[in-house]
C-alpha cells in the first residue's frame, strides 16, 4: 500500500508540475498556481475540518496581476472505509485573493472548482508530509500545489 501511495503521490506531483508549467488555453482570462501547506484534523474519519497556509501568483483579466497569501478554511468528507482513497471538501480562501471552492479527491489528487475572485477549475496534488505511512484516523499536515484556470 505504501508503494501504491508513494506512486500515487508522484504521479500527481507530475501532473500539477505540467499544469503549472503550460500556457491555460486561449480562453482563460483567469489563472491561478499556488503551493503551500494543508492541514485536515482527522483524516479518513469521516466529516472533518482542515485549513491552508498558501501562495499564489495569477491574473485575473488582462490587467490585475495576484501574488501573495492566501489562507483557506474547509471541511472535508471521506468515507472511513475507502481511507485515503477518496474524499471531497468545501470551502473558502481569502487573502491576495477571495472566493469559495470545492474538491473531489482521489488519492492525491484532487480537482478543484472555484467561484469569487478566480471563477474557474484546476487540478491539485498533495503530499503527506505527517504522520509518516499511512495518514488514516488522524490529524495529517501535506504538501500541496496546484492551479486554477477560469473564464
Amino acid at each position: 500500500m505504501k508503494r501504491i501511495m508513494r506512486s500515487a503521490v508522484l504521479a500527481s506531483a507530475g501532473i500539477a508540475s505540467i499544469a503549472l508549467g503550460t500556457s491555460s488555453p486561449a480562453f482563460a482570462a483567469t489563472e491561478g498556481a499556488f503551493n503551500g501547506t494543508a492541514h485536515i484534523n482527522c483524516f479518513g474519519c469521516g466529516t472533518s475540518t482542515g485549513t491552508a497556509a498558501l501562495k499564489v501568483t495569477g491574473a485575473i483579466g488582462t490587467k490585475k496581476v495576484i501574488q501573495g497569501a492566501v489562507s483557506s478554511s474547509y471541511t472535508v468528507v471521506e468515507a472511513k472505509g475507502t481511507c485515503p482513497a477518496v474524499g471531497s471538501a468545501t470551502g473558502s480562501f481569502s487573502g491576495a485573493i477571495n472566493g469559495t471552492f470545492t474538491w473531489t479527491r482521489v488519492g492525491a489528487t484532487a480537482v478543484l472548482t472555484t467561484a469569487g475572485g478566480i471563477k474557474g477549475d484546476g487540478i491539485a496534488a498533495f503530499a503527506v508530509t505527517q504522520p509518516k505511512g499511512l495518514p488514516c484516523g488522524g490529524p495529517v499536515t501535506a504538501t500541496v500545489v496546484g492551479s486554477v484556470a477560469g473564464t
